[in-house]
């Protein structure tokens, strides 16, 4: 199932954010899942098995070494602008 992710990042008790939130990003960049970095949230999308290996992957990354919020609001209804290949096949399943 094709799904679409907004999600925010909140490491607690850090001074510097960025670090962990490129590293979330990178994780999420490394199952071939597309991210779009806004100010607030960012958000992805892709098959919705991926995502959650995605994200189980950035829990799994932060948990030892931080404490942190991590929102995600998941859709399977939210237009994304697919690539015309993935457009294709999203009509069909």
């Amino acid at each position: 199932m094709l799904i679409e992710v907004q999600f925010s990042l909140y490491p607690l008790r850090e001074a510097h954010i960025s670090p962990f939130i490129q590293k979330a990003v990178s994780i999420i960049e490394s199952f071939g899942l597309p991210v779009q970095i806004g100010p607030m949230s960012s958000i992805t999308y892709g098959e919705s098995t991926t995502i959650f290996k995605a994200f189980d992957k950035v829990m799994e990354e932060f948990a030892g070494s931080t404490q942190f919020v991590l929102i995600t609001t998941i859709s399977n209804a939210c237009p994304v602008d697919l690539p015309t290949g993935l457009q294709q096949n999203a009509v069909h399943q």
